[in-house]
């Protein structure tokens, strides 16, 4: 009998504050949620449809927390370098240190960096490859790797968009800046666990001074859960 029991780790890269979050599901949950037809599922402003809100949320219930860290993989390394080798190191130590818990992940999820035209984050891409190639030469094949694109996050879960008025009148949405993100985030995070009860994690949240960066590694994997299980169509 197939075990449906799966464990999912999220990843959000930086060399201050990396942050990773394992979370176990029943994947069969997830799939026998019913979906609804595009057109039914989000406001104009990106904001979910009342029904299909009641989906999302259905989603982030089904999962509990085994895990939420954020690292920093700065320690004896020269800041006056834009990316010392030697983070490159601390990175691989610290992610050996969590080997039980990756023995037990089934899908591994890394967000993608930011790499398009003139706007390439280039430490935070080599951090990225670096941790999908840690993986892969760890687990071969064993373990589903994939890079998730950074905006599923506030698509799938419906993070408002700007109002914006054209010169003709017509009136247009678009994606809200990096600082009103994080907010959101942070936000999204505290209404999904509170939804769950989870006091535990809410207070590990409560008193970080990194909010945001462990709040994008539960929404990221929320965003994914729904894609990959209920959607079933993820397009990366």
């Amino acid at each position: 009998m197939e075990n449906n029991t799966i464990w999912i780790a999220s990843f959000d890269i930086g060399k201050k504050n990396f942050s990773f979050y394992i979370e176990e599901i029943d994947k069969q949950d997830l799939i026998e949620i019913q979906n609804i037809k595009k057109c039914d599922r989000y406001e104009p402003s990106g904001v979910a449809t009342p029904e299909f809100q009641k989906i999302i949320d259905n989603v982030c219930r089904k999962g509990h927390k085994i895990l939420l860290e954020n690292k920093d993989l700065t320690e004896n390394t020269d800041n006056s370098k834009y990316l010392d080798d030697l983070v490159m190191y601390n990175l691989t130590e610290m992610l050996d240190k969590y080997s039980e818990y990756w023995d037990q992940c089934d899908i591994i999820l890394i967000e993608k960096q930011m790499s398009f035209g003139k706007i390439r984050n280039t430490m935070a891409i080599r951090l990225e490859h670096h941790t999908w190639s840690y993986f892969s030469i760890k687990y071969g094949i064993e373990k589903k790797l994939v890079v998730f694109m950074a905006y599923h996050k506030t698509q799938v879960l419906g993070a408002e968009k700007i109002e914006v008025k054209t010169k003709s009148g017509k009136i247009r949405y678009k994606a809200v800046k990096k600082p009103a993100r994080k907010k959101w985030a942070i936000k999204e995070a505290k209404r999904i666990l509170t939804m769950r009860e989870d006091d535990d994690t809410l207070g590990v949240i409560a008193i970080s001074k990194k909010k945001d960066d462990l709040s994008d590694v539960i929404v990221q994997l929320q965003a994914y859960k729904y894609l990959e299980f209920v959607e079933q169509n993820l397009h990366l």
